[in-house]
């Protein structure tokens, strides 16, 4: 990435404007949108002794504009391995036979897309939006179960379109169990031998009240309450720390049987 586009995503993050300066004209537009980026390693592979900096080389201060850091490590797994290839296989089993030769297949085309049923049509037929995506024995494989119920993406647009709308409010109780994550991440930040993706600023806390906000809005709720901030809490600890938050009923199970091993001996 070069200087200047370093400075222009710079303000674009941290400002939520763009600053558009040519012919004379000087103007500021807003960028409030969400921002999805993927970097891969210097070297082509990720080294787990270096940090994320030093892997993807980019500045501390623009990586801790992001929310969520997530590390994706290409690990050897043969079934794996074997499930994308099929899926792979079975995209190109729906391409249009008029392509050209080495013409690349859209990212942005799903799995209902690349049928050859037109979804227009279908959804004028039944009149309301299907919940559910039908199963196809060519389309899926064995990479699903008949019994298995995924979301249409008809309903998933529509569904996302209304959660948008709403505006939650936080709690007194989830903006307590923010406040102390917050005081206990920055607390564990300063311990040197406890490993994490980035440092933890200010703006952590700002990330903990957007997921707690955005879960709600998942909810359809107006009201940002305690489950929201735990799974807020919970993402937060998997990304910065890669830890998994154990629930309390799992915690008790293994006290007692801890405790009992204790008794026997």
């Amino acid at each position: 990435m070069s200087d200047m586009d370093r400075t222009a995503i710079h303000e674009v993050m941290e400002q939520g404007r763009v600053t558009i300066s040519k012919a004379g004209i000087h103007a500021r537009l807003n960028a409030r949108c969400s921002v999805l980026a993927a970097a891969n390693p210097v070297a082509g592979r990720y080294d787990p002794h270096r940090t994320p900096n030093e892997n993807i080389q980019l500045q501390p201060s623009l990586l801790s504009r992001f929310d969520l850091l997530f590390i994706l490590l290409d690990t050897i797994d043969v079934d794996n391995d074997r499930k994308i290839a099929d899926h792979v296989v079975r995209m190109h089993r729906y391409r249009n036979p008029q392509e050209q030769d080495g013409q690349v297949l859209s990212i942005a085309a799903d799995a209902e897309v690349l049928t050859t049923k037109d979804l227009n049509e279908q959804a004028d037929e039944e009149g309301e939006t299907p919940i559910y995506e039908k199963y196809d024995a060519l389309l899926h494989g064995n990479s699903r179960k008949k019994t298995d119920k995924i979301v249409s993406v008809q309903f998933m647009k529509k569904y996302i379109h209304i959660a948008k709308c709403i505006k939650p409010v936080l709690t007194d109780a989830a903006c307590e169990m923010l406040a102390d994550e917050y005081a206990n991440l920055r607390s564990d930040d300063f311990e040197t031998d406890v490993a994490r993706t980035q440092t933890v600023t200010a703006r952590a806390l700002e990330t903990l009240i957007r997921l707690a906000t955005a879960h709600a809005k998942a909810r359809l709720s107006k009201l940002v309450e305690e489950e929201d901030a735990e799974l807020a809490i919970e993402l937060v600890q998997f990304a910065y720390f890669k830890k998994v938050v154990d629930k309390s009923g799992k915690r008790k199970r293994r006290q007692e049987g801890s405790d009992s091993e204790e008794e026997r001996s």
